[in-house]
């Protein structure tokens, strides 16, 4: 059986006879590539809150699987997503990360181009009769939901808003739409494959083993359940144990007991959230290679949370923790005579997210 075929049959099992991916399914260039054409060229994926980039001029900048995007707020006070390489000689424009600018000016010969990706200025043209209109930026679709930022490169990925419909009536439960203050955390490079840090972000079977001191204190596994989701996106819960200390007012409510559950959002290929009482936190995973991803994490409050050291530390912890386990995770998927074993009722989230590659690699319905 191909690489490829011993993927699709697992990915597109059901629960009843779910297994782990096929070890290669994380290290092998070729599947990399197809998931990189398949999935993240082609649907919506999560890139940063729309309170980053409230200001005019602000901008994200990021490779999207080896493509470069930049994301601004333009002065028509919309979003606009475009190619980040200069149409001349193909250098990158802007610096990964966040900033904030009106113009974008190529650092190699000074090419430079409005908040539209219009280019504007071309220093030293002499006697060279460039069209300018067909320089411009290449443009991609931008789109926001529940105060997050979506792109694709795609001119065929389906309504991200019917998309995510099903998701709205819990959110509201949470009222959500009172969280407006932006707080961004940090972002790292992991040694491991994307799906791997997807897979321990929205599963919560291993808080018992990996986060003894941190979640499971709080968000303990015994007390994680399913909700409803599928290929498109998964909802999972569980309750939140108070305590008086003020690292658990990372997640611990305020007020009703209506809000001492948290949900946890999972919507592939890149977006994990956590919504509470307090906050709507996640994170975004992107790759950079088979066998290495970014992890960005950041979240919108209703107030500025404290930044407290003892919570600062909690955060970290595990953080920490998450990046030791994927990272020693993927070290064993090298392993030619080993594979993987049943998943059990509290993976159910992972086998939502492998009938999502299913559908997306394999066009499996």
């Amino acid at each position: 059986m191909s690489k490829f075929r011993e993927m699709e049959s697992i990915a597109s099992a059901p629960l009843e006879s779910a297994r782990s991916l096929p070890f290669a399914s994380y290290v092998d260039p070729d599947i990399y590539t197809l998931e990189r054409a398949q999935i993240f060229h082609k649907d919506w994926i999560f890139v940063c809150a729309e309170q980053e980039l409230k200001d005019v001029g602000s901008y994200y900048a990021f490779k999207l699987a080896d493509e470069p995007v930049v994301i601004v707020r333009g002065k028509d006070s919309q979003l606009h997503a475009m190619s980040n390489v200069c149409r001349h000689r193909g250098t990158i424009l802007c610096e990964e990360g966040m900033g904030i600018s009106t113009r974008f000016v190529c650092p190699y010969h000074g090419w430079t181009y409005d908040t539209k990706g219009v280019l504007i200025g071309i220093p030293h043209q002499g006697s060279a009769d460039i069209d300018k209109a067909e320089h411009c930026l290449p443009q991609f679709r931008v789109d926001t939901w529940e105060g997050l930022v979506f792109v694709t490169l795609s001119n065929d990925a389906p309504s991200l808003s019917k998309k995510l419909a099903g998701i709205e009536p819990y959110l509201r439960k949470y009222q959500s739409e009172r969280f407006q203050i932006s707080v961004p955390n940090g972002e790292e490079e992991w040694s491991t494959n994307w799906k791997l840090a997807m897979e321990n972000a929205m599963e919560s079977y291993h808080l018992f083993r990996v986060h003894t001191e941190t979640l499971e204190a709080v968000t303990p596994t015994r007390e994680a359940f399913y909700i409803e989701g599928g290929r498109d996106w998964t909802l999972t819960g569980g309750k939140i144990i108070n305590a008086r200390s003020k690292v658990w007012d990372f997640f611990a409510p305020k007020e009703s007991a209506v809000f001492e559950n948290y949900l946890l959002i999972s919507i592939p290929p890149s977006f994990v959230g956590i919504i509470t009482y307090d906050s709507w936190n996640w994170i975004s995973v992107l790759p950079i290679s088979p066998q290495k991803c970014s992890v960005r994490n950041a979240g919108l409050y209703e107030s500025k949370p404290a930044s407290d050291k003892e919570t600062m530390d909690f955060v970290q912890a595990f953080f920490a923790e998450d990046k030791a386990i994927c990272e020693r995770v993927q070290s064993g998927m090298h392993a030619t005579h080993s594979q993987g074993g049943r998943l059990v009722e509290l993976e159910r989230v992972v086998v939502d997210f492998h009938h999502y590659l299913a559908s997306m690699l394999f066009e499996h319905t």
